[in-house]
């Protein structure tokens, strides 16, 4: 399907409506039960802090502090407050971490600012009511032929981001957010900014909920994994989320599939791309593109879903 007729650009109200988050939705790919609620935020009791103060770290039980690097070397739950001029939040455990971000604004000149090297998961709580921010320099420090971390916020775990407060991702080096397996977004304020990709999953990419604004030179939501069949796939099943690319605004090598949500995509590319099928059973997607508003070998669109690209409605299938 390809539509070419171009009219100004989305209205911004789409963006801004609903900052009230939605409730989870059940998901008809996967359990995610073991994974976050995006109702209210259950945190379990605090295991050590994190405290930032600008040059330098202080820390409790199962972190150890070097400078302006905090590496977690047990499974509990931290809670991160302060600033960090030039440091790292390094994850180097083997069980589950639940990182809460409490008002914390970490900046790292030569890396990622919250590195998840190992861990049975990670769970990423923005407190209630707080703000943090996530900011990287323009050139990573990496030894020869290491390609990794390449994003702001890099996780080689499943992650989930949870929580009623807001984070701000600026990534001038590559990617906003990533997750190298399972990416799961239950709730929350975000705001993400990359010079390449916004958000990217390898396995999937699920969003029940939140307030979410991507900006990105490259896509700006994707899934990557091309190499198992029930894989790689993007699914958003609520939240408000606002899109500008320059490329795809969301992509998935297996499948997109959108049950609900209210969803704004600006993009110089094609608007939602997908190797495989593009399922809206519901919700609102508004679409500017630049190319195909949707891309795929298969298309489902529901009566019970509201679908225009470039001001053109699309039709139930």
């Amino acid at each position: 399907m390809m539509v070419k007729r171009k009219i100004p650009l989305i209205t911004t109200a789409l963006i801004l409506l609903c900052i009230c988050f939605s409730g989870c939705k059940s998901d008809s790919r996967s359990n995610t039960d073991d994974q976050g609620s995006s109702g209210s935020t259950l945190i379990s009791a605090v295991s050590g802090e994190i405290t930032l103060n600008g040059s330098s770290i202080s820390a409790g039980s199962g972190v150890s502090a070097d400078g302006t690097t905090a590496t977690i070397t047990k499974a509990g739950t931290y809670e991160i407050t302060g600033s960090l001029e030039d440091g790292q939040i390094l994850v180097d455990a083997s069980g589950e971490v639940t990182i809460i971000l409490n008002n914390a604004d970490i900046t790292c000149s030569t890396s990622s600012p919250i590195y998840v090297k190992e861990a049975k998961k990670v769970v990423i709580t923005l407190a209630d009511g707080s703000v943090n921010s996530i900011i990287d320099g323009s050139s990573y420090d990496l030894a020869e032929a290491v390609t990794e971390p390449d994003a702001a916020l890099y996780s080689k775990a499943d992650m989930v981001i949870n929580g009623t407060g807001s984070l701000t991702v600026t990534a001038n080096y590559n990617d906003g957010i990533t997750g190298k397996d399972t990416l799961l977004i239950e709730s929350g304020a975000i705001t993400v900014s990359a010079v390449n990709h916004g958000i990217k999953g390898k396995d999937y990419l699920m969003i029940n909920g939140g307030n979410i604004i991507v900006t990105s030179g490259g896509d700006g939501m994707k899934a990557t994994n091309d190499t198992e069949a029930s894989l790689g796939y993007v699914e958003i099943n609520g939240g408000t989320i606002g899109i500008t690319a320059n490329d795809e605004g969301i992509s998935a090598v297996t499948s997109v599939t959108i049950t609900d949500g209210l969803i704004a995509i600006d993009t110089s590319n094609n608007g939602v791309k997908s190797d495989g099928l593009i399922d809206i059973q519901g919700g609102t997607v508004e679409i500017q593109a630049g190319d195909d508003g949707l891309i795929c070998n298969e298309q489902n669109i529901s009566d019970a879903a509201s679908v225009t690209v470039n001001g053109e409605i699309i039709s139930a299938t």
